[in-house]
């Protein structure tokens, strides 16, 4: 039998672990909720659907990746890249060009123009975040930039 030793310390640890846990899963609803997703595109003054949104950020974040790799990222057909691929092409927004590796296959990356319009959508997410503490003192937000801060680079550290 594990015992709290075994699993990350002290039980006020892993009470406190616990309470994260919970926190960070509301967080995450909160950001990709398809509400907070369009009023964050609304404040970008950038129109586009909420996959064209989706799929902007993915490239940004992976490309110059293949369509068929994101889509395993993302967990969807990769026929259903198809369509929001062609518009942010025909937008300006990504490009597509041969894979070095493979001449069959195609890259897919984020262009200046999208960069730009990644810009403008990250500011309006980040004014989200801000008026959600807006009444907050200026040393806990800090606070909490600080602890948030440090537990993604433990993600990206044990991904």
């Amino acid at each position: 039998m594990e015992d709290d030793a075994d699993r990350g310390g002290r039980p006020e640890r892993r009470e406190a672990a616990d309470r994260v846990a919970a926190a960070l899963a509301t967080v995450g609803n909160w950001m990709f909720a398809p509400a907070t997703r369009r009023r964050i595109m609304a404040a970008s003054g950038l129109e586009m659907s909420l996959g064209d949104y989706t799929l902007l950020a993915q490239v940004s974040l992976y490309g110059p990746v293949r369509l068929s790799v994101l889509a395993g990222l993302m967990e969807v057909d990769k026929s259903t890249l198809s369509p929001p691929a062609k518009r942010l092409e025909g937008r300006g927004l990504i490009e597509r060009r041969p894979d070095p590796t493979d001449a069959r296959a195609q890259l897919v990356s984020v262009t200046r123009e999208g960069r730009l319009a990644i810009r403008e959508l990250w500011k309006a997410r980040a004014e989200a975040v801000a008026s959600l503490m807006s009444d907050w003192e200026p040393s806990d937000i800090e606070h909490l930039a600080e602890g948030l801060g440090a537990f993604a680079e433990a993600i990206k550290k044990n991904s």
